[in-house]
């Protein structure tokens, strides 16, 4: 049985920030389906800490880069069949904020050893150090955090395999070189033009990038894009380098979450053989805001961050056409200060046809995936895109732009695709609410887009024609 040990920050429900934390909670489960022993490895924070069941220590080290005590704990979670590794190191983990920054803005100054540990249990485990009973034939590791694993690995004989995955390569993991002689690493790795080293710092995700025996990113047309400077973040040079060894996934659904035939979020179930249920997802929707129930026009939602990355000062332009047209706008997220601002201004001024929610809310979320009509993902740059794959499954048709992952998703039968180089978002609403007036039209591309299977299935046997290429 091949066994695989996959390693992240970021674990959903538990800890998430963004896709990365889906990938990694859905990727392990469905190769354990196919009978691939699969095991994560995570950091201790305060929400694993607490949700771990069946703990036991299997490993215990005392000053590992002048820190206190850390253990590796081996235990399950909730609702999970494969099994997890935990880097117990409360003095640095077991903080309050997100994973990388502190309640008051700012990453921790201290994250270069944070995750250099985390790189650190991550190679010793798979290499069979830590864990006598249990050793990796791959370790594919996930973004710029455990991505020190691979340099750790460079004295492991036999060797393990490994996989990167750049998750969004606009997230380097760059550092001040000062620390470096604390992690207990060759001084070469970090020299000029080492493989850690990036105009005078050190870069996490360069050294995964050319230390990794293959890399993959989250979509075929992304796996493209950043090997140019537009997309690149200042690396496409580095990724052309490992371009014989480099290839594009798309990312999967875990359609046990995201399904309106069982989805426990929502008031009523549907599916493309009954679509009631979504009429009255619509209803409580509106309800909800306080907007017209009467309306007959669609309602455009957006489920995101508020950035500019994502295209959401493109939506601030395109709302009052979608007001003029009689259509409505819900909007659910939180970001940048300057856009939630804007978009109060937008629910203050229209609040009978605009609804906002600053903030992300679970149940909010899906009923505002089954209830809207088109969801707005105008990314000026996505990896991959999950959230117009869930939109799909609900019969909520996805308005996006040509890059990434939504390039790769999202064609002319089951969504609207623009470039802002051509086209104004605005205009693609008129066409949109066009369309949705001719609704034998519009059901059609809505029933197309909610048989599409999207499911982990097909992503997982990809990645595994990879780790069975990596042992011949």
């Amino acid at each position: 049985m091949m066994r695989v040990l996959h390693a992240t920050t970021e674990l959903f429900p538990w800890v998430k920030t963004g896709g990365l934390a889906d990938v990694a909670a859905a990727l392990p489960e469905a190769l354990g389906e196919m009978g691939i022993d699969t095991r994560t490895i995570v950091p201790g924070f305060p929400a694993i800490m607490a949700a771990l069941e069946n703990r036991a220590s299997i490993y215990e080290v005392h000053g590992l880069f002048a820190t206190a005590t850390t253990r590796i704990l081996y235990g399950h979670l909730p609702d999970r069949k494969t099994a997890v590794y935990v880097v117990d190191s409360p003095a640095l983990f077991q903080r309050p904020g997100d994973p990388y920054s502190h309640p008051q803005g700012g990453d921790w100054n201290d994250n270069l050893l944070r995750f250099a540990v985390l790189g650190w249990a991550a190679a010793k485990l798979a290499g069979g150090e830590l864990d006598r009973q249990w050793r990796a034939d791959v370790l594919h590791v996930h973004d710029w955090h455990p991505a020190l694993a691979h340099a750790y690995l460079s004295e492991t004989w036999p060797p393990v395999k490994t996989v990167f995955t750049i998750h969004n390569i606009d997230y380097p993991g760059r550092f001040p070189p000062h620390d470096y002689g604390r992690l207990g690493l060759p001084h070469w790795l970090a020299a000029p033009y080492g493989p850690l080293e990036f105009f005078g710092d050190l870069c996490f995700l360069k050294a995964g990038i050319l230390l990794a025996h293959r890399v993959t990113t989250v979509s075929p047309t992304y796996a493209d894009e950043i090997t140019r400077g537009r997309f690149g973040g200042g690396l496409d040079g580095v990724v052309r380098a490992r371009g014989d060894r480099l290839v594009g996934i798309l990312n999967g659904v875990d359609y046990r979450t995201w399904d309106p035939r069982h989805d426990t979020h929502l008031p009523c179930a549907y599916d493309p053989h009954s679509l009631a249920g979504k009429t009255a997802c619509r209803a409580h929707l509106r309800r909800h805001f306080s907007l017209t129930e009467n309306a007959s026009e669609p309602i455009f939602v957006v489920i995101s961050r508020l950035n500019w990355q994502k295209g959401l000062d493109l939506v601030v332009d395109a709302a009052e056409t979608i007001v003029a047209s009689g259509a409505q706008l819900v909007v659910i997220g939180s970001g940048e200060g300057h856009l939630e601002w804007q978009f109060r201004q937008l629910q203050d001024r229209f609040p009978r046809q605009v609804g906002v929610h600053i903030g992300y809310s679970v149940p909010l979320a899906h009923l505002s995936m089954a209830g809207g009509d088109a969801l707005l993902m105008p990314s000026r740059h996505e990896p991959c895109g999950l959230t117009q794959l869930y939109a799909k499954r609900y019969g909520t048709l996805p308005v996006v732009q040509s890059v990434g992952g939504l390039a790769d998703t999202v064609a002319p039968q089951t969504g609207f695709i623009f470039d802002e180089h051509f086209t104004s978002l605005a205009d693609v609403v008129q066409h949109v609410t066009y369309v949705h007036r001719h609704q034998a039209r519009w059901q059609h591309m809505m029933l197309t887009a909610m048989a599409q299977d999207f499911g982990w299935e097909n992503s997982a046997r990809e990645y595994l024609r990879v780790y069975r290429e990596l042992q011949g």
